[in-house]
């Protein structure tokens, strides 16, 4: 067989096949037709949750006061469109509707105008550039909805799913791990009687040790198959969480605790994962590929929450996995009760890595809407797409429909 080497890819002939670098060969060629983007929206759109989600640092969401949330329309000259999204929680980090807005219109949509889809490292450059990660991590929610919708554009032109744009999916399926909102504690035992095929739930925790272990114990006493992974989001003070760490044990089925501290206090997780019966994860107070080489060296935590929103996209997010297993520490994923366009994003992301544990992307169970077409999702398996780029659709009259008005 006579083998040719070719600039985009390998090309074997005599028998019949080609292999080719299916990215590098389509962004060649897409560069060739001048498929480029032309035109960017940013659509702030409200979507209903079906209850009150309640975590350790306030509510997200609930009857009357929807979730709020940004998608990005990139068209190309050419036609095609690219989707991507984000949400906002600003009692979770700082970046509030109107600052992702803003900072998308002003900053950085009209840095993508001009470019290919193929150009995302050149683009994530100049965001960083113009809106630099340095005393935050620089507007991470509104850069990663413009990487979304480069990424759904990059897998249509190609052909290819987004997560083969990673490297391909090493899992058909996802199950997911569901959130128990901070409650009366027979209210959360019934929350996880409502989800059967839902073997694993991350339960909110207050701050307050004796209400907390009540509810851990309707929880385990209602559902005494299910694995909890516990989430504080940054509730307990440091010296209060002694006596709850010392009460855990009882509960056979917590696999780990999140978050158990405030997120700048790093000193603070080390002591309590030093005290802790269970391996302790990192969340709020890790957002980089950098925080996770820095949290290592510490030794404050065993466990990293990756989130495709606070890591600034899928690529970024991708980067903290690869520190993470480089250091040693295990991989959670999870979500901001993302709607379809990012909760398909992560869906791809996890699908090429071995976690620890089912990701929570609670979406499916708080909003009445994912504002989305083609997920399929059966009790609480999502099957990964194999369609281009995200593998869904968007229907754009549902969000005109429930677009915030702002200012």
């Amino acid at each position: 067989m006579k083998t040719t080497r070719r600039r985009f890819g390998l090309t074997m002939t005599g028998g019949g096949m080609a292999l080719t670098s299916g990215l590098e060969s389509a962004a060649h060629a897409a560069q060739g037709r001048g498929t480029r983007i032309k035109k960017v929206d940013v659509i702030p759109v409200g979507i209903e949750f079906r209850t009150t989600f309640n975590i350790g640092v306030g509510k997200v969401g609930g009857k009357g006061v929807p979730g709020k949330y940004v998608y990005v329309k990139a068209t190309t000259d050419d036609g095609r469109v690219g989707w991507g999204a984000t949400t906002t929680v600003p009692n979770w980090s700082y970046e509030t509707v109107e600052a992702v807005v803003g900072t998308l219109e002003q900053h950085l949509a009209p840095l993508a105008i001009g470019r290919t889809p193929f150009e995302l490292n050149a683009l994530k450059k100049e965001m960083d550039a113009k809106i630099r990660p340095a005393v935050s991590n620089g507007a991470p929610f509104a850069k990663s909805a413009l990487e979304i919708a480069f990424l759904d554009l990059a897998g249509q032109i190609t052909g290819q799913p987004l997560h083969a744009l990673l490297g391909g999916k090493v899992h058909d399926t996802i199950d997911l791990c569901y959130a128990v909102s901070i409650d009366e504690p027979e209210a959360m035992a019934a929350e996880v009687k409502r989800w059967p095929a839902c073997w694993c739930f991350k339960v909110k925790v207050s701050g307050d040790t004796d209400k907390d272990l009540v509810r851990l114990r309707a929880i385990s006493d209602a559902r005494p198959d299910a694995v909890i992974w516990l989430d504080a989001n940054q509730s307990y003070q440091p010296i209060a969480l002694e006596r709850f760490l010392q009460a855990l044990p009882v509960f056979d089925k917590i696999r780990c605790f999140e978050q158990p501290v405030r997120s700048e206090d790093w000193l603070g997780l080390r002591r309590a994962r030093d005290k802790s019966p269970y391996p302790v994860a990192i969340d709020e107070g890790c957002f980089s590929s950098f925080d996770v080489a820095r949290m290592s060296r510490l030794d404050a935590a065993d466990l990293v929450v990756l989130k495709v929103p606070k890591s600034g996209g899928v690529t970024n997010c991708y980067k903290s996995a690869v520190v993470s297993e480089a250091h040693g520490l295990g991989l959670l994923g999870s979500g901001l009760t993302d709607a379809g366009v990012s909760f398909m994003a992560a869906i791809h992301l996890y699908s090429t890595l071995d976690l620890l544990l089912p990701p929570e992307l609670n979406g499916p169970q708080f909003l009445t809407s994912m504002m989305a077409g083609g997920i399929e999702q059966d009790g609480v398996t999502v099957t990964v797409p194999d369609k281009p780029g995200l593998g869904i659709t968007v229907p754009e009259d549902q969000l005109r429909d429930n677009q915030l008005k702002l200012g």
